[in-house]
């Protein structure tokens, strides 16, 4: 009988719980690139990254209905100071994909 009840509540808390929302962050660069996550009303960052060429991640998982800054810069030992780039995120639900460009990285949000 214990065991019974133990299987419903798993199965209904599998088909209750909402799909859990994150962002995923790829690096389609040729370098490194190193950047954080943090919230838009307290500027409080949560999460650190460092991505090398072609890897993905994800990342604050169970962040619900708020806004992020995603912040980036070129990880590469260059010689000269490398443009920080900020981007707001509406949704924590989202893919962005960090691209090269002659003016440092373009982030791409969909």
């Amino acid at each position: 009988m214990k065991t019974l009840l133990t299987s419903i509540l798993v199965v209904l808390s599998i088909f209750i719980a909402g799909p859990s929302e994150a962002v995923t962050i790829k690096n389609t660069c040729t370098y490194p690139v190193a950047g954080s996550l943090r919230y838009q009303e307290s500027n409080v960052m949560f999460a650190q990254f460092r991505l090398a060429p072609g890897q993905k991640v994800h990342l604050g998982k169970g962040i619900f209905n708020t806004e992020l800054i995603l912040r980036t810069i070129p990880d590469a030992g260059m010689d000269e100071a490398a443009p920080i780039t900020n981007t707001s995120l509406k949704t924590p639900d989202c893919y962005v994909e960090l691209k090269s460009s002659a003016d440092g990285i373009k982030v791409s949000v969909d």
